[in-house]
């Protein structure tokens, strides 16, 4: 019984052709626009998200502190292992990893202090607050 059902199924097919493949190969997006994401409303206002960038890098020579008192501070910072810092990120503009990271840790924004950093890993997080009010 189930060979002829089987048969049954072929001979309804007619002629049995390889079945062609369709690839789910997105297309290419050129055109940028900001992660402006709306949460909600907050007594008739919009909630936007909070945009952070988890950045993991190294420090590999020698930083110059912006200010000259806190040279102290960066020049504990540990070298040649994996740090991290969180930082706000603005969805409207192009962002500078490597002077978020100076910044962040007091470093002169040179040419010299981006060649003892090593960015290793940007991770990004959107959160959204919650949308209750008085």
């Amino acid at each position: 019984m189930k060979a002829s059902v089987f048969a049954l199924a072929f001979t309804a097919m007619g002629t049995i052709t390889p079945w062609a493949a369709d690839a789910a190969v997105p297309p290419v997006d050129g055109i940028g626009k900001p992660a402006i994401v709306r949460c909600g409303t907050n007594n008739g206002a919009v909630v936007r998200a909070s945009h952070a960038d988890k950045i993991v890098f190294a420090i590999v020579g020698f930083l110059q502190a912006q200010l000259p008192d806190d040279q102290p501070g960066v020049d504990k910072l540990p070298r040649n292992t994996q740090l991290d810092i969180k930082v706000l990120d603005d969805p409207r503009t192009v962002a500078d990893i490597s002077g978020k990271v100076l910044t962040f840790l007091g470093a002169a924004d040179t040419s010299a202090n981006r060649e003892a950093l090593r960015i290793l890993e940007v991770k990004y997080a959107m959160v959204c607050p919650t949308t209750t009010g008085p």
